[in-house]
C-alpha cells in the first residue's frame, strides 16, 4: 500500500493544482464570452470529446496494462505494443478527420447554432497529436511514473490558459472569442504532446516493429474503446436536446443556450471537484491492480477495491455540506450568477455517484470486466436519457441533474454487485455509508451559521472560506469519532513508524 498511497499523493496534488487552474480559468472564460458562448463552446466540445474516445480511451488502457504485466522483463515486446497503438491511434484520427470533412452537412444537423461547427473544424487536427499523448502517457502509468504524467497534464493546462488569456485579453484578433478558445486547445494539445514524446525518449523509450502486436492491441482496445465511444455519446445528445426542448417550452434559442452554459459550463465543474481528489486512486489503481493480477494476491486485490469505495464515499460527503449550504454565494462569487448556485445546491448529491462510479469502473476495467460494466452503465443511461427526453419540459434544466443522480447512481451499484460477485467479496458497507452521512449533517448547520454571521463582518471570499473550515473540520471530528477514516490513518501509521524505526537504528 505504501507504493500506492505515494502515487495517490503525487497524482492528486498535481490533480488539485490542475483542476484548480482549469477552474479558475472556467470562471475567467464564462465571465469573458458570457453564458450563451459558454453554452455554444459546450456543446460543440462535448461532439469533439465523443470524437477524442475513439483515440484516448482503449489505446492508452490497454498499453498501460500491458506494459505493467511485462514490467522491464520484455522491453521489445513493450516498445512494440506502444507503437502500435501510436500507429493505430494515427490511422483513427486521420479517419475520423476525413468522415467529418466529408460528411459536414450531418453533422451541422446536429447543432442548433452554426458556430458549434466551426468549433469542431478547429479541434479536429488535436486527434492526431492526442493520440501520441494518450498512448506514451499509457505507456508512463504502466511504469507507475505518475509524476511524469501528471506534470505533462499541468503544462498543458498552464498552456492552455496562458494562451486563452492573450487571445482573449491582451490581442485583439477579428475571431469570435469562442473560436480563439479552441484555437488555444489545439495549440495546447500539441505542445503537451511533443513534452510527453521527449520524455519517453528521455527515460529510455523507443519504436519497435509493431508487427506482432497489432492484432493484440486491436483485439483488446477495440471493445474498450466501443464501450467509452458509447457512454461518451450520452452527453452530447442530452446537450443537442435539452436546448430543443427548452425552447419547445417557451424559451428563446439564447436563453436555451444560456440556461445549459450555467448547469454544464459552471455548475458542473464545481460538481467534479471532489473527483479531483478521487481520481488520481482510479488512475493508479489500474495498473496497480493488473500487477496484483498477476502475482494471484486476491486478498491484496480486496484491500484496495475496499480501501478505494470508501475514500470516494468520505471525500464526496467532505463537499456536499460545503454546496448544499452555501451554494448560492460558491455561485455568486465565482461567477456572479445566482442560479449556478441554486443547481449547486439542488445537485450536490450528484458528487456521491461521481466518484463512487469513477472508482468502481477503474477496478471493473483492471479486472478485465469493460463490457460488463458497460452493460451496468447502458441500463443505467437509458434513465438519464428519458429523464431529459420526457421531463425536461416540468423540470427544466434540473432533469438532467436528477436524471444524472439516478444514472450514476445505479451504474455504481451495479458496479459494486459486479465486483462482489467476481471476488465474492462485499464491497459496499451500508453502515460506512450511513455514518458518512449523519457526519455530515451537523456540518451543513455550521456551515449556514457560520457563513451567516461572517457574512455581516468580512467580505464573501473570506465569509465563505471560515464557513468551509468549520464545516470541514467539524466533519472531519466527527469522522474521526465515528471511525469514517481509521482505516487510512492506519496505513499511514504504519509508514510513520517504519520511518522512525529506521532513523533509529
Amino acid at each position: 500500500m505504501k507504493k500506492l498511497f505515494k502515487a495517490i499523493m503525487v497524482l492528486t496534488s498535481f490533480s488539485v493544482l490542475t483542476r484548480l487552474m482549469g477552474f479558475l480559468f472556467r470562471i475567467f472564460l464564462s465571465r469573458l464570452v458570457g453564458a450563451e458562448g459558454l453554452g455554444v463552446y459546450q456543446i460543440a466540445f462535448s461532439v469533439f470529446m465523443v470524437l477524442e474516445t475513439f483515440i484516448s480511451s482503449g489505446l492508452p488502457l490497454i498499453v498501460s496494462k500491458e506494459t505493467a504485466k511485462i514490467g522491464n522483463s520484455d522491453r521489445k515486446n513493450e516498445f512494440s505494443v506502444t507503437t502500435s497503438a501510436i500507429i493505430l491511434g494515427f490511422i483513427t484520427a486521420i479517419t475520423i478527420n476525413l468522415i467529418v470533412l466529408i460528411f459536414h452537412n450531418v453533422f451541422a444537423k446536429l447543432f442548433t447554432d452554426q458556430r458549434c461547427l466551426t468549433i469542431l473544424f478547429i479541434l479536429l487536427p488535436t486527434l492526431v497529436f492526442s493520440c501520441v499523448y494518450s498512448v506514451l502517457r499509457g505507456n508512463l502509468w504502466g511504469h507507475k511514473k505518475y509524476f511524469l504524467g501528471a506534470v505533462t497534464e499541468f503544462i498543458e493546462q498552464v498552456i492552455r490558459m496562458t494562451l486563452t488569456i492573450l487571445f482573449l485579453g491582451v490581442f485583439n484578433f477579428a475571431l469570435e472569442k469562442v473560436f480563439l478558445t479552441s484555437i488555444a486547445y489545439v495549440i495546447s494539445c500539441v505542445v503537451s504532446s511533443i513534452i510527453v514524446l521527449i520524455i519517453y525518449l528521455k527515460q529510455g523509450g523507443k519504436f519497435k516493429n509493431p508487427k506482432n502486436n497489432f492484432k493484440l492491441v486491436v483485439k483488446s482496445a477495440t471493445p474498450i474503446t466501443i464501450v467509452r465511444v458509447l457512454s461518451s455519446l450520452l452527453m452530447p445528445v442530452i446537450s443537442v436536446i435539452i436546448p430543443l426542448k427548452l425552447v419547445s417550452i417557451g424559451y428563446t434559442n439564447e436563453q436555451a443556450l444560456s440556461i445549459l452554459g450555467i448547469a454544464v459550463g459552471m455548475t458542473f465543474p464545481l460538481l467534479y471537484v471532489p473527483s479531483t481528489l478521487t481520481g488520481s486512486l482510479a488512475m493508479t489503481i489500474i495498473p496497480d491492480l493488473s500487477s496484483a493480477i498477476i502475482r494471484a494476491d486476491y486478498i491484496e486485490i480486496k484491500k484496495r477495491i475496499n480501501f478505494s469505495i470508501k475514500f470516494a464515499i468520505f471525500i464526496s460527503f467532505l463537499f456536499i455540506p460545503l454546496y448544499f449550504a452555501l451554494g448560492v454565494p460558491i455561485g455568486q462569487f465565482f461567477y456572479n450568477n445566482t442560479q449556478s448556485g441554486i443547481y449547486l445546491s439542488r445537485a450536490c448529491m450528484l458528487i456521491v455517484p461521481i466518484c463512487v462510479s469513477s472508482i468502481t469502473t477503474s477496478c471493473l476495467n483492471a479486472l478485465n470486466l469493460e463490457v460488463k460494466g458497460f452493460a451496468n452503465y447502458l441500463i443505467s443511461a437509458i434513465i438519464l436519457f428519458v429523464f431529459v427526453l420526457f421531463l425536461t419540459n416540468y423540470l427544466g434544466i434540473m432533469a438532467l441533474t436528477y436524471g444524472m443522480i439516478l444514472c450514476l447512481g445505479l451504474a455504481s451499484f451495479l458496479n459494486i454487485l459486479m465486483l462482489n460477485k467476481k471476488l465474492k467479496d462485499n464491497f459496499f458497507n451500508l453502515i460506512y455509508f450511513l455514518k458518512s452521512i449523519l457526519c455530515s449533517l451537523p456540518s451543513i448547520l455550521i456551515a449556514k451559521w457560520s457563513f451567516n454571521i461572517f457574512s455581516n463582518i468580512v467580505q464573501l471570499f473570506f465569509s465563505l472560506m471560515f464557513a468551509c473550515i468549520f464545516a470541514m473540520v467539524f466533519y472531519l471530528t466527527f469522522g474521526l469519532i465515528f471511525n469514517l477514516y481509521n482505516f487510512s490513518l492506519f496505513e499511514f501509521k504504519k509508514l510513520f513508524n517504519k520511518k522512525v524505526q529506521k532513523n533509529n537504528k
